[in-house]
């Protein structure tokens, strides 16, 4: 059926090429799948045939679905397997083209890349349904369809769609479509032709001198198969299906689960793969890994591209093992280097002859690469990307090999981008043209490569400058830097330049440009090298200043400008940090600022301010006095009693109360409760809002929320998962914006005075839920809390108030404290409390609510919740940013589990939409009590345990992760992150490790915990089961794990 294709290389189509060995060979392997999530279980073949067979089944599918196309556009978007593969050759057959967006674009990025590719339909696996049906509301016009699972493709009965067209045809049409990573901005989308992809072919047959060898001729000879990681979406990702399909290599990809060093090292073991594909990122966190470098070495060749891979790594690995580097990009497919002769120039690129390699000098010593066009364009794929240029510059830097001048190593980019030591990456030219855009501005370059943050320098419009009179730095610095702000406000926030961090070119010494007028980046850093090193090392200058003193004077002002500089702006003494918009990563900066004013040298970290301090000396003021103390040597916490503090900030805020009602009136039973709910938009908060909108007692409901489009988003999480909708109800639903921490909630008059007249019950679900600040970062929660007790007390019918707090705020109870467990009612003993800013910030709150009680007469309920869990339904999720979900996503990156919890080793959690009835019972009771006892309070803890090591062995077999101790596990978690630069995204639990540390000290749980008032309340909370190891798989396949 397509013969006529199979011996023709350079001339062949991938379609056709699949069903050709499919009717010859059916049976030959075409790639090994996992058999399982757990590596340990291994593989089973996929034949040729059976890629076949899915390629025609899908053909049929998108041609019942959406006809045969004309050359439009199907994207696709899916867990990373084999789909990717039958898909594309689908749209092939049904002569539709192929996009591949990355899974890990921007929503900006998704919508720039789908208006300009204009697809007529979105293919998605299931796990992508919410991403891909949120894009449609950008770009309606596109239709959304489920693509079925592999297994019910290869048992699905199909007709045969053949390819008839003939690669003359075919040659220049577009096959597929990816795009650039968009480091430089927005990503473009590359159209790839058949004709690229028959370069491949060539490729592998290129002329070499005896005895030589390319990446590519080596990895067609690797029979027994290649291991691959790369996502499908990218092009070194997708190479290994254009190798397989032409040269019959299979290839093995390991089980759809975070990467990490380990895994890949266990699938090694496993498996014992001959050779491996992989991305120079992995390969050093493999050798970083213990055992790792022993277990490559079990290869016989290891193949990377994609990036250079550390000296370090490829000299310790070169005698153990083959290293092949392969050079290439989407647009230009591979340029065939040579294998060096000798390994230890394993490094090197030795282009191959008669490829029309150009080294053109760009000087100090570097050469671009560029590609000149031959006759035809046989083995060019960049010539069939862009057709009609006659050469390409590629932008790839190189330096020449000292003593073999046909040796070449790659040493960076033209393009101007910025890495900074923690790996992000800036482009600062908006930046840039932003601060130049300002007259007293002639040219701005933002520098920073390999630092930690970023700095500016500026050449002034000397002319200006004589005209206005500048005389000293510091004042042309303070006419500049409001649009320095006004720039800093359009970049990511590891990227803004501290006022600290500018410096001014020098007359004598103007910016180089080119003959453009572009400022030549790469020669300015170099003029100005020590300028800039003065710009780093300024801080360090300050910090003996305040050594040499250590008066509480000048600490506080190198404190306050300290902050000032991270902060672009004044703020008093007093004010909180986190209030004021200080971040994670300023805070960072501000430890080493301040570390270095505390400490003699670098390597002496006696002393030092960690981020921990900062969090809990949240202001200029606190933060002076916790210095002054460290430089005295005295003590690292100079402040008043824990308990005197709590205490002292109760008494603040219980000031000039309410006056005590001088009589109740409760609204009648028969008109309906009106109800006034806080942050209905959070997870908890709709599942609260579903089950009033399902009590026929509720007559109305006001959501109280901080943003201005809370209904929108309050429609979406709804949908998402599953609760009642919120366009059916919108009679009986009304959503205000509302800032409770302020006078009157923040509210006009008008609507202050309708609420007064309305409501009767008050539900209080608004928080932060940060475990890192401290309590004076919670000052406005409580104030919120203050300010609906105000409310409260003005309202016609006597609103009670329900206040949802947290077990967290007598997690330290022990029977010392009067009680053999934490009773079910007002505890007014700080230590009670957990030492985190969080449960004191509870704490005090319900200490304001049972005072509001006592002195008012409002009734109040107390609803200290424990650990909630995700949904016991399918939709919906376990909030991905909390602790036990980023404990999961973590040990599946690191390939481990902890087997035991410390103090939360019982676990005593509820799901959310379990907890969420158990509250709407609780409030029926209580509403029906409310005149016998003002005030009361419910623990709402599972009353039936499970134990975590339960739980973690379970899906540590399920997933194939090892179960190690707590300790090991946060060391091993602190590692990776410093070892990697790692951002949370793949091992959350580093924003967590104060935390974990947290639990590893607690040897045991709180020493018990009363729900005897609770279970008389809720039958929901009686009959409730203990976590399953059935919940936790219906969790962990939320969080996209099978």
């Amino acid at each position: 059926m397509s013969s006529m294709y199979a011996n023709e290389p350079g001339r062949r189509l991938l379609p056709s090429v699949v069903d050709h060995w499919a009717e010859v060979d059916p049976k030959r392997p075409f790639c090994n799948l996992p058999n399982t999530m757990t590596r340990q279980d291994g593989f089973h073949p996929v034949s040729f045939g059976d890629i076949s067979h899915c390629a025609d089944f899908m053909s049929g599918w998108i041609g019942a679905l959406a006809g045969r196309g004309a050359g439009e556009t199907l994207a696709y978007m899916g867990v990373n397997d084999i789909r990717y593969l039958v898909v594309f050759l689908a749209c092939n057959k049904m002569d539709y083209k192929t996009f591949l967006p990355s899974t890990r674009n921007s929503d900006e990025a998704y919508v720039h890349l789908l208006r300009t590719t204009s697809p007529a339909a979105f293919l998605y696996t299931p796990e992508f349904k919410d991403k891909v049906q949120a894009l449609r509301v950008h770009y309606p016009e596109m239709k959304a369809f489920e693509v079925p699972s592999w297994d019910y493709m290869l048992a699905g009965e199909t007709e045969h769609y053949p390819c008839t067209k003939s690669f003359d045809e075919e040659e220049d049409r577009v096959s597929l479509v990816m795009h650039t990573s968009g480091t430089t901005g927005l990503p473009k989308p590359i159209y790839l032709t058949h004709g690229f992809f028959a370069t491949f072919d060539n490729l592998a047959n290129y002329p070499l001198p005896p005895g030589r060898s390319t990446a590519l001729s080596k990895m067609r000879l690797e029979n027994n198969g290649i291991l691959t990681v790369t996502p499908f979406f990218h092009i070194m990702g997708f190479m290994p299906f254009v190798v397989a399909i032409l040269f019959r290599i299979p290839f093995s990809v390991p089980p759809p689960k975070p990467l990490s060093g380990k895994l890949v090292i266990d699938i090694i073991e496993a498996w014992k793969p001959q050779a491996a594909l992989l991305p120079p990122s992995l390969i050093e966190d493999i050798c970083s890994t213990p055992g790792g470098t022993i277990s490559v070495a079990k290869l016989d060749r290891l193949y990377f591209g994609g990036a250079p891979l550390a000296p370090k790594t490829g000299d310790k690995l070169r005698d153990k093992v083959s290293i092949i580097t392969a050079i290439g990009s989407t647009e230009m497919g591979l340029i065939p280097s040579m294998i060096p002769e000798d390994s230890k120039d394993w490094s090197y690129f030795d282009w191959a002859p008669g490829y029309n390699v150009s080294m053109e000098p760009v000087g100090d010593g570097l050469s671009e690469l560029v590609l000149r066009r031959s006759k035809d364009r046989s083995y060019h794929a960049i010539f069939h990307t862009f057709p009609t240029l006659t050469e390409y510059r590629t932008k790839d830097l190189f330096r020449q090999h000292q003593t073999k001048p046909n040796l070449w190593q790659y040493a960076g980019r033209l393009d101007d981008i910025i890495v900074f030591s923690n790996g992000e990456k800036f482009n600062p030219v908006t930046m840039e043209k932003r601060i130049e855009a300002m007259p007293l501005v002639s040219r701005a370059l933002v520098v920073g490569q390999g630092r930690f943050q970023a700095a500016l320098l500026l050449e002034p419009n000397w002319g200006l400058w004589d005209l206005n009179g500048f005389t000293a730095v510091e004042a042309f610095i303070g006419a500049v830097w409001p649009q320095v702000q006004d720039a800093n406000e359009s970049v990511p926030t590891y990227a803004r330049v501290m006022r600290d961090h500018i410096g001014i070119a020098v007359r004598r010494k103007p910016f180089r440009t080119t003959a453009k007028g572009s400022t030549q980046r790469r020669q300015v850093n170099e003029d100005y090298k020590s300028e800039i090193e003065v710009l780093y090392n300024r801080q360090n200058e300050t910090s003996r200043a305040v050594l040499e003193d250590g008066s509480l004077e000048s600490v506080a002002q190198f404190v306050r400008q300290a902050v000032i500089s991270q902060l672009g702006r004044d703020i008093g003494d007093e004010d909180d940090l986190y209030v004021s918009g200080f971040d994670s990563l300023q805070t960072a900066s501000l430890s080493r600022t301040l570390s270095k004013a505390v400490t003699r040298n670098d390597d002496d970290g006696h002393g030092r301010v960690t981020t921990h301090m900062i969090y809990d000396n949240p202001s200029i003021a606190s933060l002076s006095l916790l210095i002054t103390g460290l430089i005295d040597a005295r003590s690292t916490r100079a402040e008043i009693s824990r308990t005197d503090r709590i205490n002292g900030l109760l008494e603040s805020f219980t000031q000039d109360p309410p006056q005590p009602r001088k009589a109740t009136v409760y609204r009648p039973t028969g008109e309906g409760n009106v109800v006034l709910l806080t942050g209905s938009t959070g997870s908890f908060g709709s599942y609260i809002l579903d089950i009033l909108l399902g009590d026929q007692a509720v007559r109305k409901i006001y959501c109280l929320n901080r943003s201005l489009d809370a209904e929108a988003r309050q429609t979406q999480s709804h949908h998402e998962k599953g609760l009642r909708a919120v366009e059916q109800n919108r009679k009986r639903l009304e959503f205000i914006q509302a800032a409770i921490s302020e006078g009157q909630l923040g509210l006009p008059e008008s609507i202050y005075s309708n609420l007064l007249g309305e409501v009767n019950v008050v539900i209080h679900n608004a928080w932060k839920v940060d475990f890192n600040q401290s309590l004076a970062s919670f000052h406005p929660m409580i104030k919120g809390v203050r300010s609906l007790i105000d409310f409260a007390s003005e309202t016609k019918y006597c609103a009670h108030l329900f206040f949802v707090s947290s077990i967290s705020s007598i997690g330290a109870w022990n029977p010392s404290m009067g009680h053999p467990s934490a009773p079910e009612g007002p505890v007014h003993i700080p230590d009670a409390a957990l030492k985190q800013g969080y449960a004191e910030s509870k704490h005090i709150s319900e200490r304001l609510c049972y005072a509001a009680s006592d002195r008012i007469g409002i009734p109040t309920t107390v609803l200290r919740v424990g650990q909630i869990a995700g949904p016991t339904n399918n939709l919906g999720s376990w909030n991905s940013k909390e602790w036990i979900p980023a404990l999961v996503k973590s040990s599946m990156s690191l390939g481990q589990i902890p087997s035991t919890l410390g103090g939360a080793n019982e676990v005593n959690w509820i799901p959310i939409d379990s907890l969420a009835e158990i509250v709407g019972e609780i409030i029926q009771y209580r509403l029906s009590l409310q005149s016998e006892a003002t005030s009361a309070t419910f623990h709402l803890v599972n009353p039936h345990i499970t134990e975590w090591p339960m739980l973690s062995a379970h899906i540590g077999q399920k997933m194939g992760l090892d179960t190690i101790a707590l300790s090991s596990w946060i060391q091993n978690v602190d590692k990776t992150g410093r070892r990697n630069h790692t951002d949370a995204t793949n091992i959350p639990a580093l924003r967590l490790l104060d935390f974990f540390r947290g639990l590893l000290g607690d040897t045991e749980s709180i020493s018990g915990i009363d729900v005897s008032k609770a279970i008389e309340a809720s039958n929901g909370l009686r009959c409730l089961e203990p976590v399953t190891v059935g919940m936790m798989d219906n969790w962990t396949r939320q969080w996209g794990y099978n």
